[in-house]
């Protein structure tokens, strides 16, 4: 089983994943995809898609008001909470369900990893996830003091992780009783300020909504399978600043790229950030994404995820062309003017500028 909430701003992201989850596996008919939405029923058009295409995937909608978390949450922010009642959505057969944000391509076999998990010396482990290099302290910033209150304190020490590819083992949710922690959880993190950090990425910002993240890292901290990192390629929504007069930051996530073939080695490619593959002008979205994207839709997939046809990706670069011809053209002419006026000798330029005055001790010719 493979899930994803849905909403309007992440719908051209559908049909590149889900195509990608299927022509990755080995085995697509052992792959069941559901798709969470709370507004409208898929269309009659989307349900005859689905047949044609010939994969199975379930489109379920979700009564925000059946559940504590969702309530009153703008649509963007209850398909990120989502994940915490699948335990109750999915079948009671599902005994693990790997979760997908739709800003991801998957380019290997889900249901050989699925099929590795939760087994053995993991069995009883509830969730598994790719660890991240720092601790969840150096990352949240939170202080132990403030997570005191909440008996969750001791889990700063433990790896971070990326919630935006997690597996849940949903025996362990249900019989643990973990969506009615997290219900508990996340309340109390929203009273005290620490429903999210700075660096995640939330729709309609930080403040809008608590963060799915945060309760799954005070909840499990190091007490979770890892997975391999090439299961969780992020960073790659690495956006150039309104304030950066160069994108430093995006040029060095594509050099570290480069350097260390992670992204090409990648199982799973997450534009973890705030430029979208869909949006245009990513610098990975070219050679990873589109290409994707265009065999999605001719095998079908854009008819059962429509907001996928939208956006045709036709200006790739636009932006950032524009951009960097405006800062080649005006960084030269800047550049001239200043050593123009610091050059020792440039008396033509210096004495439109600056009014010379004659010397004390010297004549001044009048002829």
């Amino acid at each position: 089983h493979v899930a994803f909430g849905v909403d309007s701003h992440q719908a051209p992201g559908l049909a590149p994943l889900v195509w990608s989850i299927f022509s990755s596996s080995r085995s697509p008919h052992c792959i069941h995809v559901h798709a969470f939405y709370c507004e409208a029923e898929p269309s009659l058009q989307s349900r005859e898609a689905i047949r044609r295409v010939g994969v199975e995937i379930t489109i379920h909608v979700v009564d925000l008001e059946r559940f504590p978390l969702l309530h009153n949450l703008s649509n963007s922010s209850a398909m990120n909470l989502v994940r915490f009642y699948l335990p109750e959505l999915l079948p009671e057969a599902a005994s693990s369900v790997l979760w997908l944000d739709t800003d991801i391509i998957v380019r290997s076999d889900v249901h050989e990893l699925l099929s590795k998990l939760f087994v053995g010396a993991n069995r009883s482990k509830s969730l598994a996830a790719v660890a991240r290099k720092k601790e969840l302290r150096t990352i949240t910033r939170y202080r132990p003091s403030k997570l005191g209150v909440l008996n969750v304190s001791t889990v700063l020490r433990g790896d971070a992780f990326n919630a935006g590819l997690i597996a849940f083992n949903l025996q362990q949710w249900r019989a643990q009783n973990l969506t009615q922690r997290v219900e508990a959880l996340v309340p109390a993190l929203q009273e005290i300020g620490l429903a999210s950090y700075a660096g995640i990425s939330l729709p309609g910002g930080m403040r809008a909504a608590p963060s799915s993240q945060v309760p799954l890292q005070l909840l499990f901290g190091h007490d979770f399978q890892r997975l391999d990192s090439c299961w969780n390629v992020g960073g790659l929504g690495t956006s150039w600043g309104q304030g950066e007069l160069l994108p430093l930051r995006v040029w060095a996530k594509q050099i570290a790229a480069w350097w260390t073939g992670k992204v090409a080695r990648g199982c799973a490619l997450h534009w973890s950030g705030g430029d979208k593959p869909w949006s245009g002008h990513n610098p990975f979205a070219p050679q990873y994404y589109k290409p994707v994207r265009k065999a999605a839709i001719r095998a079908g997939y854009g008819e059962i995820f429509p907001g996928t046809l939208a956006h045709d990706g036709s200006d790739y670069y636009l932006p950032w062309l524009l951009r960097i011809v405006a800062i080649f053209v005006a960084a030269p002419s800047a550049l001239f003017l200043v050593v123009a006026l610091r050059r020792p000798g440039s008396g033509a330029l210096r004495a439109e500028l600056v009014p010379q005055s004659p010397s004390r001790g010297h004549s001044v010719s009048l002829e």
